[in-house]
Formats: C-alpha cells, structure tokens, sequence
C-alpha cells in the first residue's frame, strides 16, 4: 500500500500558524496524505496526531533518520515538501523529496533576499496574489508558477448564519492583526465622521501598538481565538479592510475579505488590487475621503448579501486544494516520465 506524505518544514510554533498552512494541511490530510508539520519548537515527544493523517513533529531528528525511512520502505510513497519560507532551502536536502513546491505568500524584502535559492529547488511555485504571480514569471520565466490566492473556510458556517438586526448605533469592524501595514490615521478619521457608531478591531498587535484608546467610539478587543470571531463578524454592519497602500498590500490577498464576504456584510478596503478584483461585492476607497464616504453609505444601505456569499462558497479552501493536487499530480508524472 502506497501512501504519500507531505512535509511542512519548521517555520513558526503551531499556536500561532498563520490559517493558510493550517487549512492547506488539513486538507491534504482530509485528501488521504500523509502530513508532517515540524514545530519550530522541539522536545522528547516524537510527535502528535493533531487530526486524522496529520502530525505535529516535535523531534526533527527522529523524522528524518527513523521515520521518513520506514514510511519509505514500508508504504513505498512519495516524499513532498512544501516551504513558504526561502531561508529554509538549504536544509530541504535532508528530506530527499520527490517534489518541492515554493509557496511564495508575500513580498517582504527579508523574504525575496533567499528566495532563489529555494526557486532553484523548487519543482514548482505556487503564490497568493496577481502581483507575486507578474513578479515570479518574469524572474523565473522556466517554473512552473501557478496562483492560488486565499480563501474561505466554510466550516466557519458565516454563510449559514442569520444576519443580527443591527442596533441603531451600528458596529463598522475590523478583524486582524493590527500591523504596520494598517492606516491607522485612516481610522481615526472615520471614527470622528461616524461618532454615534462604535468601530470594533480585533486582533492581535503584530510589530505595530494599539494607539486609539483616545478615541471614545473605538473598541479594541486584541487577540481573540479563532472559533470566537464568527459570533462577533455577526454583529457588524459593514466590515473594513483599512490598508495603507504599499508593496506589501499591493501584494496581499486578505483571507478576512473571504471571510467577511462570507457573512453577506457589506465590505470596504481601500484601493487594494487583489480586492479591486472584486469590486462588484466590496466597495473600493480611493482616498480617505472616498473610504469614509462609502462606508457611511453601506450603513445606510447595506445592499443585496447573496452575491457576496457567492462569491466566498466560490473560493473555499477546498477549490484551492484541488488546484494544488492538480499541481502535485503533474509533477509527480513528469518526475516518473524523468526516471523512467
């Protein structure tokens, strides 16, 4: 019996992994794959089942020289490795993978410094957003690049949900880290143009202080779990996506907008080309002015939910596996063609 496995070599702690990876392992797992997540922290227990086929490695060590053989020689399957962090290239040796995909997720300069390293490596890359997608083709025109942006995790069941009727002081949210790449002037601005209305943010503080205690209609409720943020998207009248505009931005595609959209709430982000591609279901601020304007008319009226919903259950997790799998199924034959 042949059973492949799929390694995610330690990048950060499992607490605090970010949901792409999350939901990229838990669906290879639910595909019938082998999954191996490698702590960045490490101690005696070898490893634990965190879900069916899939696995939290706490001693690397064993994986590599005890593991990975056995499963090689008892299950005859393949090895892949999926890496979105480029300074890890030079150790991906030790795996003696079959395949390696590069899964490029953002465009921070620490990161594009060891990123042709692991291209070189790679049998094929994978990336987030349009603008990565332009960037990775005319740097390494020879990969095999394909675009899988983010999405929408459907067992959060925001679509299922009844819409709460909104109080008469209508709650404006935001949900996500509260980081450098926030406009923070963008919000006190809106706070002051909407002072009988409460802006919700939470989220936790990533590189960046909370700094609007000052303002009386903010309420900043840091970092909730996960499985809380269902309750209170619930409670919104419009959602925001309030991004300065820069190379960073320019280049992300916010899971929060799948998940927003999801809800049926009105959405306003500012002028972002990743959401700017759906500009028929979420309303794009060019300035502060227009941002502020367009939400204080969502408020008013908050327009039809259906589309938005449509397009969320059209860019679930699972669409997004299946593309990879597609992937992974054409490099698996032409590496066999190669051997052959």
């Amino acid at each position: 019996m042949t059973l492949d496995i799929i390694i995610f070599p330690p990048t950060i702690d499992w607490t605090f992994m970010k949901q792409r990876p999350q939901q990229l392992m838990a669906k290879f797992a639910s595909k019938g794959f082998c999954v191996f997540y490698c702590n960045k922290t490490q101690k005696d227990t070898d490893m634990e089942q965190v879900y069916p086929n899939l696995y939290l490695i706490h001693d690397h060590h064993q994986l590599v020289s005890v593991t990975l053989p056995i499963f090689r020689q008892k299950r005859k399957g393949r090895v892949g490795v999926w890496c979105s962090w480029p300074k890890l290239a030079e150790t991906l040796d030790v795996y003696q993978a079959d395949w390696i995909i590069y899964d490029c997720v953002d465009e921070f300069a620490l990161t594009i410094q060891y990123e042709k390293a692991l291209v070189a490596k790679a049998d094929a890359i994978t990336c987030t957003a349009g603008r990565i997608h332009d960037r990775l083709r005319k740097m390494y025109p020879d990969k095999t690049i394909k675009l899988i942006p983010n999405a929408y995790d459907d067992n959060m069941r925001l679509h299922l949900q009844k819409s709460i009727a909104p109080k008469p002081d209508k709650i404006i949210g935001y949900i996500g880290a509260w980081a450098p790449w926030v406009d923070e002037a963008l919000i006190r601005k809106l706070a002051y143009a909407v002072p009988t209305n409460t802006i919700v943010i939470i989220g936790i503080e990533f590189d960046k202080k909370f700094r609007l205690h000052d303002v009386p209609n903010i309420t900043y409720l840091g970092h909730l779990p996960h499985d809380e943020l269902a309750e209170h998207l619930q409670t919104f009248s419009v959602c925001l996506i309030p991004f300065k505009v820069n190379s960073i931005t320019l280049a992300t595609n916010p899971v929060k907008m799948y998940e927003y959209l999801a809800t049926g709430k009105p959405v306003v982000s500012t002028n972002l080309p990743e959401c700017r591609k759906y500009e028929e279901v979420i309303a794009i601020g060019t300035s502060h002015l227009d941002f502020i304007a367009k939400v204080k008319s969502l408020l008013e009226a908050p327009g039809d939910a259906t589309p938005r919903r449509h397009i969320a259950l059209s860019n679930t997790w699972e669409h997004r596996c299946n593309s990879i799998l597609s992937l992974i199924e054409s490099i698996q034959i032409k590496t066999i063609r190669e051997d052959d």
